[in-house]
């Protein structure tokens, strides 16, 4: 090489390796923080699996309420059946039928209803059906048309837990007194061979429907029921009463803003409660919430476990109230989801892990500031209590029969003055889902005024 094109060979080497060296920089700058290229690639494709698979259990959660209550009620309603007595079950179809004390057809046409003899020991008296009635013949036409088409021997299907279905014959059409009205129903006889099973069963209340409802087609074991020997640990109880006050404040805070927007709303000042009523009015309870958002409340409350999804893990029912200055004023139930421990420190009914609150209703506590409640509600933690757990369909989703006190307006008397809110309750089946109870056909309401209020002074 002549000597005058050295350093233009030596410029051109120097160069390439600046160069190399520069793209090697480079690359070790692009190389992923979680390892070689051909990994990254790998970690991204699980990232992506595991996000498909996520989005696709989620969508399979949010139709499987849908799905199963399509399967429960491709069986037709389900209505609340209630023990009458050690071999007899009764259930309503209808309800407020007639008035109870008008010229009712049900009642007085045609002949006289005969009364049918009470139990000995009266049972399920949340349903208050102790006292039934037997219709004369004659009054058939004025039936509803599910009675009329139901005929004595005709046997249902009565669910007496998640595992226990029995058949039961209808007996007779009854009628059931209930407040100011009637309602109409059947009752029905248990099989001899099915009587020990019911006389087992340490339930009052059931579903009962005309047919059997279908299994999925890979049914799953859950074991559906209540964990009769939980035991809430220390740690556990002290977690779930901070969750249970913050929400209560969270709630406090959206019920007041609620009620204050709809203050000056048209018509509010004819809502107003009248004198004399036990409720304090709108100011009287913002000043009482101030009190709850301080902390001031003595909260009590109750806690039931139970196994109500394919996954197994507990479900906490909790029924808590506030008060202040020893009168209820803040009611609401919470629903928590709970995890076991490891094998190697399990300890029965004590889960190691912070509980996760799940979803909660406090309806309750803003019927009490609407004046849309009882003067008595809250007196006990019995606003809302689950009688009874099935799996109907064996899909490891539990239906719960619940029974819970009503809320509801005032009525207003032709006079145009309000009356106070009229006490009922209400059993009613339920699906479970970790987002709330999706509500099942058929629902109970029983009224419970008086039959000395219904009269007209």
């Amino acid at each position: 090489m002549r000597r005058k094109n050295r350093k233009w060979a030596a410029m051109a080497v120097g160069l390439y390796l600046l160069v190399m060296w520069s793209a090697y920089r480079w690359s070790i700058g692009q190389r992923p923080a979680d390892g070689p290229i051909l990994e990254h690639i790998q970690h991204e494709e699980m990232r992506k699996f595991k996000e498909r698979r996520a989005l696709e259990a989620e969508e399979y959660a949010k139709a499987q309420p849908h799905l199963a209550e399509a399967r429960l009620n491709a069986a037709g309603p389900a209505f609340v059946a209630a023990r009458y007595d050690q071999n007899h079950i009764v259930f309503v179809v209808t309800t407020n039928t007639e008035s109870r004390f008008s010229a009712s057809p049900l009642m007085r046409s045609g002949g006289q209803p005969t009364r049918v003899s009470a139990p000995a020991n009266p049972a399920a008296p949340l349903a208050g059906l102790q006292e039934l009635w037997e219709p004369d013949s004659q009054a058939l036409h004025f039936f509803p048309a599910i009675v009329q088409k139901t005929q004595p021997g005709e046997q249902w299907i009565l669910s007496l837990s998640a595992t226990t279905t029995i058949p039961v014959a209808i007996e007779r059409t009854v009628i059931a007194p209930a407040g100011c009205s009637l309602g109409m129903g059947f009752l029905a006889s248990i099989p001899p061979d099915q009587q020990h099973a019911f006389a087992a069963s340490g339930h009052d209340y059931f579903l009962v429907r005309n047919a059997a409802v279908a299994p999925v087609d890979s049914p799953i074991a859950a074991h559906i029921g209540e964990f009769p020997d939980w035991k809430t640990p220390p740690s556990l109880a002290h977690e779930i009463e901070q969750q249970l006050n913050q929400r209560m404040q969270q709630e406090v805070s959206d019920i007041d803003a609620r009620l204050l927007a709809n203050a000056h709303s048209p018509g509010a000042s004819a809502a107003e409660l009248p004198v004399g009523n036990a409720r304090p009015r709108l100011k009287e309870w913002i000043h009482a919430d101030q009190g709850l958002a301080r902390g001031e409340g003595t909260l009590d409350y109750d806690l039931h476990a139970y196994r109500l999804t394919p996954d197994g893990a507990p479900r906490l029912y909790v029924r808590a109230r506030w008060k202040l200055n020893d009168a209820p004023a803040f009611l609401m139930t919470a629903w928590f989801q709970a995890e076991w421990p490891k094998p190697e420190s399990q300890k029965a009914g004590s889960p190691d892990t912070q509980p996760v609150l799940l979803w909660s209703d406090s309806s309750w506590s803003l019927a009490m500031r609407q004046g849309e409640a009882p003067a008595s509600l809250g007196d006990r933690l019995d606003f809302q209590t689950i009688l009874n757990e099935f799996d109907a369909d064996s899909d490891g989703w539990a239906e719960l029969l619940v029974h819970s006190y009503d809320i509801q307006s005032d009525q207003t008397q032709s006079s145009g003055a309000h009356s106070p809110a009229t006490a009922s309750t209400t059993i009613a089946p339920y699906l479970y889902t970790d987002k709330g109870l999706e509500p099942l056909k058929m629902a109970f309401h029983r009224d419970l005024q008086s039959p000395e209020s219904c009269l007209d002074p």
